[in-house]
């Protein structure tokens, strides 16, 4: 059912009804497209623009156009400058999309979503750039890291962990219950030893994010609790995680500023499985799904079988979730940054075998087929975490 417009859009419908009409008139000709994209949410975000940006790219035939408009707030500002640089963006827009959904028969000037996954594989296969900073923007968020000790050339590494203080944060007024997102949750304070293990190894670390609940507690001069800097900002957001020598995330959405920059990405302690990145340099290493009454883990058919996205789904279906100890945590990491120096392009370990049956089993389910198509050959299992988990695979 059509959204009826506000006084303020029936306003502008003066202008924007004869718009939609002319559009439609001239679709054997040339097709116009206009939308907008979830901008309030950065993992929504980031991808889609970045998926249009490509395609806006690729559109030799200048048969198809896309418009586009933005809300007035949106998750990061300075994402929004790159975006209103590179794609078109323009206010007007917003009347014209409100006016062709509340007049019928206009679906096909709907804006076409990707549902933010890259299921054919654009990103690794085209040769597009992706939307880029500024110099004076680079140069700004450069030097704010050599302020912090860094040096030119030095590796460093994003490490982002997912709590519930940034969204509880954005629902001040508590409009929602986002603890139903409980279960994606994890303890910064397991994740020292890995990151103290990379900065002996001259690597820099980040702790990311906008608005976190505990801080990391290391007096290590190469971790950098950037979270809680009193500096931090959307472009350095933007820069640090698009130039990081690996991200580690607990897929929290603003990883996939990693992900469309083509940088390696350590994906652990998170869920649901059904979600994990396949067109992308991505090494995963879920939370553990236990069953309650054997204590037995799940394989992994029964991980997607019940890739839920409610935690109180996972207690009435009687798995427990257990969080990944410090000891897998380092484990999944060291492997992550072999790969890192490894520099290599393809999965060739003494675990290919493994490798090929998970992704065997992942083709044969369902929500497979919906979420996934192109798979990255550096995207895998952690090797680590098939060699101690040989029932997941049963």
């Amino acid at each position: 059912m059509a959204v009826i417009p506000k006084v303020g859009a029936v306003i502008h419908g003066i202008w924007a009804i004869p718009l939609v009409l002319i559009m439609r008139l001239i679709r054997p000709i040339i097709l116009i497209r206009v939308g907008t994209f979830l901008s309030n949410r950065m993992g929504h975000y980031v991808a889609d623009t970045a998926h249009h940006w490509i395609l806006y790219n690729l559109n030799i035939t200048y048969r198809e156009v896309n418009l586009f408009w933005l809300e007035d707030y949106t998750c990061n500002a300075q994402w929004t400058k790159i975006v209103k640089r590179n794609l078109p963006v323009y206010s007007w827009v917003k009347y014209v999309d409100i006016w062709n959904k509340f007049i019928p028969k206009g679906d096909a000037h709907n804006l076409v979503y990707f549902g933010s996954r890259d299921t054919e594989g654009l990103l690794e296969n085209s040769n597009v750039e992706m939307m880029q900073l500024l110099p004076t923007e680079e140069a700004k968020a450069k030097r704010w890291l050599r302020s912090k000790g860094w040096t030119d050339g030095e590796p460093f590494v994003c490490l982002i962990v997912r709590d519930s203080a940034y969204l509880n944060s954005v629902n001040s007024l508590n409009e929602y219950d986002f603890s139903y997102h409980s279960y994606r949750d994890s303890d910064i304070d397991t994740y020292v030893l890995a990151i103290e293990w990379l900065a002996n190894q001259g690597v820099w670390v980040l702790r990311m994010g906008k608005k976190m609940r505990k801080q990391v507690y290391s007096q290590h001069k190469k971790i950098i609790d950037y979270a809680f800097d009193s500096q931090k900002s959307d472009l350095l957001d933007v820069w640090l995680f698009s130039n990081c020598s690996l991200c580690i995330s607990s897929a929290t959405g603003v990883d996939f500023l990693s992900d469309i920059f083509r940088r390696p990405m350590l994906l652990l302690n998170y869920l649901p499985i059904n979600d994990l990145i396949s067109w992308s340099n991505s090494l995963h290493y879920p939370k553990k799904l236990i069953w309650k009454n054997t204590q037995k883990m799940l394989n992994l058919s029964e991980y997607m079988r019940h890739g839920y996205s409610h935690t109180e789904n996972y207690s009435s279906a009687g798995i427990g979730i257990v969080d990944l100890t410090e000891e897998e945590i380092i484990n999944a990491v060291q492997e992550a940054w072999r790969d890192v120096l490894s520099n290599k392009t393809t999965r060739s370990d003494n675990c290919t075998y493994q490798q090929e049956k998970f992704w065997e089993i992942m083709r044969s389910m369902d929500l497979y087929k919906k979420n996934h198509d192109f798979i990255h050959p550096m995207s895998c299992m952690s090797s680590v975490f098939l060699e101690l988990n040989k029932e997941f695979l049963q």
